[in-house]
């Protein structure tokens, strides 16, 4: 049995005048050293269009375990460098998410097609005896709904448990999207946060 897939998120926003560094530091330091680890298979990064904070990024891990990995380990909390330090100390709305991909189970970003825009929702303080709500509440706002190219849900674990997260990929131009509350019965009083993202990218990147 192949098993469920990991997801690695990270939200934050650079304080005023401090948005070029920030970036330069995601591009050249953060994003290639993570994404060296064997087991990240992906790692976008998007820019926020209507919520916050400003910037998210997700990592696909072919399992939550990657995390615990003697390599993950070295390149990350020890081996941690004084620009990272530098960079971290200064973020806003810092939210890191780690969890278990509980729907479909082994998707990846992307596995449907170019994602033009994304939708990322989070749910927190919720049981696990609640997770069939969430998930009949996403499944009857996105299955079917056009412009969506793919519905993924997480469970989260770690320092995240008790956070679930759905990430829903469009294949059209959704700068804003409605959610009927009804399906998601008593469980949508712990949703708190719906973010429509675009791709990251920069003209002058370094």
């Amino acid at each position: 049995m192949i098993p469920n897939k990991g997801l690695l998120m990270g939200m934050m926003e650079p304080p005023a005048g401090f948005e070029e560094e920030f970036q330069d530091w995601y591009d050249t330091e953060h994003t290639p050293k993570v994404r060296s680890v064997q087991g990240f298979e992906t790692g976008r990064r998007f820019v926020c269009l209507s919520g916050w904070p400003r910037y998210v990024a997700l990592y696909d891990l072919t399992t939550l375990a990657v995390l615990s990995s003697p390599e993950y380990q070295k390149k990350s909390d020890q081996g941690i460098s004084p620009w990272s330090l530098r960079v971290r100390s200064k973020m806003c709305g810092r939210y890191r998410f780690t969890g278990t991909q509980i729907y479909p189970g082994t998707a990846k970003l992307g596995d449907q097609g170019a994602v033009i825009r994304l939708l990322v929702l989070r749910f927190r303080d919720v049981t696990p005896a609640e997770e069939p709500h969430m998930l009949a509440g996403l499944r009857a706002n996105f299955d079917g709904r056009v412009g969506v190219s793919q519905l993924r849900f997480f469970r989260g674990e770690e320092k995240a448990t008790g956070d679930y997260a759905a990430t829903v990929e469009f294949h059209s131009n959704a700068c804003s999207v409605d959610i009927d509350p009804a399906p998601f019965g008593t469980v949508i009083k712990n949703l708190d946060l719906i973010n429509t993202y675009a791709t990251y990218w920069r003209m002058n990147r370094p």
